[in-house]
């Protein structure tokens, strides 16, 4: 093969890198690094929203759960049968102390379970 060199593992046709090709070759080439770079890109972004949305689903859900004990444990005090109203005394001075409501709702909860337990927080 005239031409041709063999050098260590590679092997050259005299002129290096994309030079020797021709402009549709290094087009396509070009073209596929594009498409994968940016397919990656897309995939990371994805990747980013969806961590981002299940964390605020998880949030939510657990903000839901928070007020439904909540609810349960006011509706039991509130209740005329004094079994349950004590069950609802116990719960709501557990939740006070467990501090479970977050955010913008604990002081909203604080304050009604303030009232329920006959508490205060220090």
């Amino acid at each position: 093969m005239a031409g041709v060199r063999v050098e260590g593992a590679r092997v050259t046709t005299g002129t290096e890198g994309f030079g020797g090709w021709p402009p549709a070759a290094v087009a396509t080439v070009v073209a596929a690094l594009l498409t994968a770079a940016l397919t990656l890109a897309a995939a990371g972004a994805g990747t980013l929203w969806a961590i981002v949305r299940w964390r605020r689903d998880v949030s939510r859900e657990q903000r839901d759960r928070a007020w439904s004990r909540f609810v349960w444990a006011v509706d039991h005090v509130a209740d005329g049968d004094v079994g349950r109203a004590e069950i609802g005394r116990v719960a709501a001075r557990a939740m006070y102390n467990m501090q479970i409501l977050r955010d913008d709702d604990e002081e909203i909860g604080t304050l009604v379970l303030e009232l329920i337990t006959g508490e205060e927080r220090t």
